[in-house]
């Protein structure tokens, strides 16, 4: 078995042998270069993780305009 069997891109399952993969911080799926989601100088497999990255969770309050502050 080798070393970069279980490592493929999580877009377009390239495989470690064929590119490049860098890891997502936040998720830890595998990505290639050219599918990489790129912001802020980072690299991650999806939007979703980039926001979570630098933005966290968004509080379901935030979004509800029924309560008083």
């Amino acid at each position: 078995m080798s070393l970069f069997e279980d490592r493929r891109c999580a877009a377009c399952e390239t495989t470690g042998e064929a590119a490049f993969l860098e890891r997502c911080v936040v998720c830890g799926k595998w990505s290639c270069p050219d599918c990489a989601y790129k912001a802020m100088g980072r690299r991650f497999c999806s939007q979703p993780c980039s926001v979570q990255f630098y933005y966290g969770e968004i509080d379901d309050d935030e979004n509800d305009l029924t309560t008083d502050d």
